[in-house]
């Protein structure tokens, strides 16, 4: 073969050579841009993770218990910036985003070549720049670095998009991008805008608030949600078009979100649970470095239940001169505040700014559980007989004769039934007997720091409220009791969190310090939740009686200028004062018709709340007694082991060394089977002016007392009944009961028992309210009323006989 044959058939062609080296010049040629390209994205664009270190600072977050936002607290100068967590995008909002902003986001290198091209040509055609083609990268480069507009800008942004492709990948880009994007009205990035404009996280957005938020960034001056909702929609709906063009909506989908109606947050900038958020900072001080998120003890559900209640309840009162109430709920194990209301009214009204919560006042009777408690501990009991009697008690600061709410005395009372009825003379011969001393120490040591003066300054009115205290402190004091009478202290937050999560700092609690023994504790509270015990003072259906079993206590001071209700279970206490902050008295407003009713509401509103429809009726809510106490059943009247004539017998909670081994002499029967009461000498004078003393027959022994008798019916119960004697009274309710219809109850289920004693058989008795006939009805005269909202009187009749008038007020229903 010839040279020229094997070069055809083996060798290179003719021309080959000439062809790689026009290629290698091509490659050399568009190479050398793209090189030029390269080192210009490498050295010319400035360092992204520099430039994303220079974040705005995030705003320190409040939340509940339940992570719900309560406030978020804005820079120096007053922006609010929140970063979006890039593993929990929310679906809706980058379709609406990528929709809006860039739809070939996830197909680009960080520059739409197609978009760029348009661009150019639309700027072209128009001789000025209309159209940017910015990409969500080329964007997020301008948020990084940014520079006045034009051609040297716009390559710097470019080159920055570049850059920030190659070291994000593009959900951290996405992330970046909707944590810094512009929303208006000084908000930064579509978390703190979907907080501000639609109360909600910007993962929990709907595709049509997701497509909302996305129409704002491009001008978020012109585009303020709060400027015109006409032309919010408008821009909303263009954007909810562009998400079913591209694919993100479905028709079906995108007709529901148009007709989605558009549903902002009223009052953004309002403040939730001011009083407590005052309280929360205070506690809390300076966030360390890095704290993005508080993490509150509040309930944010119940407290805007605590909230409704108090002006509802507040407008109920306001005719009878009661303008403030202050609201606290404690969580009685974790030591956490649930709820605080410190005025009842809004910040802007009188009073509004005020927390009442902390504000000192005087207590009254609400103190009287831990003079018994400190008396329980000393030797005497709760089936201890206390003198209900006229007494003038001589002291260093001089002569004072205590009076009873209801200007009567009652003779002897049980320990129990004198604090179940809050009656003052019993409380202030018990402190008599223990001293003030020992009281002040016993309410130092649960927490009550407003007490600071002598204890001959307090004297025995210490009892009954002399000297002011603190809600707040009052409900942590009454928890000592519910938790076994052991003081903690509380705690409005429980950490503070760092960017990612971490525990930066929690709460140190105090240590725990002993106010009473688990015994006395126990005791106490087992009274304060006897509804028997306090039915002859309150009625056995008073506001204070729920469905469940719940320790309470009222307090009322001197000129109805404070009244009080605390009390609660082993879970959870609730505290609440009335009145007003200008000490201006109340038209006759007790304890239980005032802050009793929004204490029962509130209970209520705890229980439906954090139980969740469970039937609490059928548990344990006060917990069990300690093992040292056992019930037994002493003599109604004289606290001692009950003998056959003993006509009424009572259960006490006491223990081993409390238990009382001599039988009851007070109670005997004569030979024809009547019975009989031998009253000690410190009662027959008493006894004698209320008419239970018959004439004496001549003592055997000679002595000048004889053998006095009353009726059967003057057991314990009667010795506080004040229609004891009449022909005809009511029974229940009682004259000054107060009731409260609950709203979620059927009103069949909220009825009054109608209870009489009449002398005689009549065939029947007439019921009547307010003048009008209620019910016919015979043995035993009792029948049901439906509860309904007022001020009623209520009447027996039966025959030529008629009670007296009782009047009760009945609240809510409107």
């Amino acid at each position: 073969m010839t040279r020229e044959g094997d070069a055809r058939g083996c060798g290179r062609p003719r021309g080959a050579g000439r062809l790689r080296r026009a290629g290698l010049l091509a490659a050399a040629l568009l190479g050398l841009p793209l090189a030029a390209l390269a080192l210009a994205v490498r050295f010319a664009a400035p360092d992204p993770r520099l430039l994303l270190s220079r974040a705005p600072e995030v705003s320190l977050e409040i939340v509940d218990r339940h992570g719900e936002s309560l406030r978020s607290l804005p820079d120096e100068e007053g922006g609010r910036f929140r970063r979006v967590d890039a593993g929990h995008l929310s679906p809706h909002l980058v379709q609406a985003v990528l929709a809006a902003e860039d739809r070939r986001f996830l197909l680009h290198p960080g520059v739409d070549p197609l978009a760029l091209a348009r661009a150019a040509w639309q700027d072209l055609r128009a001789g000025r720049v209309v159209s940017g083609a910015s990409t969500i990268t080329m964007q997020l480069a301008h948020l990084l670095d940014p520079r006045p507009r034009g051609p040297r800008a716009k390559v710097a942004q470019i080159l920055l998009a570049l850059r920030l492709e190659r070291v994000l990948g593009k959900e951290a880009i996405l992330a970046e991008y909707l944590s810094r994007a512009p929303m208006g009205n000084r908000i930064i990035g579509f978390e703190a805008a979907a907080n501000l404009y639609l109360g909600k996280p910007a993962s929990q957005l709907s595709p049509a608030e997701a497509a909302l938020l996305a129409s704002v960034p491009r001008s978020p001056s012109v585009a303020n949600p709060w400027k015109g909702e006409e032309a919010l929609r408008a821009r909303r709906d263009a954007v909810l078009r562009r998400m079913a063009r591209g694919g993100f909506l479905d028709d079906a989908s995108c007709r529901a979100a148009l007709a989605e109606p558009i549903v902002l947050a009223r009052q953004p900038f309002r403040l939730e649970a001011p009083h407590f958020l005052r309280r929360l900072e205070q506690e809390v001080g300076p966030p360390p470095e890095g704290a993005v998120r508080v993490a509150a003890t509040l309930d944010l559900g119940l407290q805007k239940r605590v909230e409704a209640i108090a002006r509802q309840r507040l407008r109920d009162l306001a005719e009878h001169g009661v303008h403030q109430t202050a609201i606290v709920v404690l969580d009685v194990e974790r030591g956490e505040w649930l709820a605080i209301e410190g005025s009842g009214v809004d910040l802007d009204q009188p009073g509004g700014a005020i927390d009442g919560s902390r504000a000192p006042r005087q207590p009254g009777s609400a103190l009287k559980p831990f003079t018994y408690a400190a008396a329980f501990d000393r030797g005497f009991t709760p089936a201890t007989v206390l003198p209900d009697l006229p007494h003038a008690f001589v002291w260093r600061t001089g002569t004072w004769t205590p009076r009873n709410y209801d200007e009567r005395y009652h003779g002897p009372l049980r320990a129990r039934q004198a604090l179940a009825c809050s009656v003052n003379v019993p409380a202030a011969f018990l402190l008599h007997a223990l001293g003030p001393p020992a009281l002040l120490e016993t309410l130092r040591r649960a927490g009550l720091t407003t007490l600071r003066d002598d204890p001959d300054l307090y004297g025995l009115g210490l009892t009954l409220g002399a000297g002011e205290v603190r809600l707040d402190e009052l409900t942590l004091a009454y928890a000592a009791l519910l938790r076994g009478g052991e003081w903690r202290g509380a705690s409005s937050w429980r950490a503070i969190l760092g960017p990612g999560g971490e525990v930066l700092a929690r709460p140190r609690p105090g240590a725990p310090r002993r106010v009473c023994s688990r015994e006395a504790a126990a005791q106490v509270v087992d009274i304060l939740a006897d509804p028997e015990a306090r039915a002859a003072a309150f009625g056995p259906w008073s506001v204070l009686r729920l469905p469940f079993a719940a320790a309470v206590k009222t307090g009322t001071s001197e000129g109805f200028r404070d009244n009080w209700c605390v009390g609660g279970t082993r879970e959870v206490v609730v505290g609440v004062w009335c009145g007003n902050f200008d000490r201006a008295p109340m038209g006759n407003v007790s304890g239980v018709s005032g802050a009793g009713t929004i204490w029962r509401e509130v209970m209520l509103a705890w229980a439906e709340l954090a139980r969740n429809g469970q039937d609490l009726a059928t548990q344990d809510t006060l917990g069990p007694p300690p093992p040292g106490l056992a019930r037994l059943s002493l003599c109604a009247l004289s606290g001692l082991v009950p003998s056959p004539a003993c006509p009424i017998t009572v259960s006490e909670l006491l223990r081993p060394g409390q238990r009382p081994v001599a039988r009851c002499d007070w109670h005997s029967a004569a030979p024809d089977g009547t019975p009989s009461i031998a009253w000690p000498p410190l009662y027959r004078d008493w006894a004698a002016h209320e008419g239970l003393l018959a004439v004496a027959a001549p003592d055997p022994s000679g002595g000048d007392a004889g053998r006095p008798y009353a009726p059967a019916e003057s057991g314990a119960r009667a010795l506080l009944d004040p229609t004891r004697g009449l022909p005809l009274s009511v029974v229940t309710p009682a004259h000054g009961d107060a009731y409260v219809i609950v709203p979620d109850l059927p009103r069949r289920f909220q009825t009054l028992e109608l209870r009489c004693s009449v002398r005689g058989a009549p065939g029947e008795v007439v019921w009547l309210v307010d003048g009008a006939e209620a019910a016919r009805v015979p043995p035993p005269y009792s029948t049901s009323w439906t509860l309904r909202p007022g001020t009623h009187s209520i009447e027996a009749a039966a025959g030529a006989l008629r009670s007296e008038p009782v009047t009760i007020t009945v609240y809510g229903g409107g």
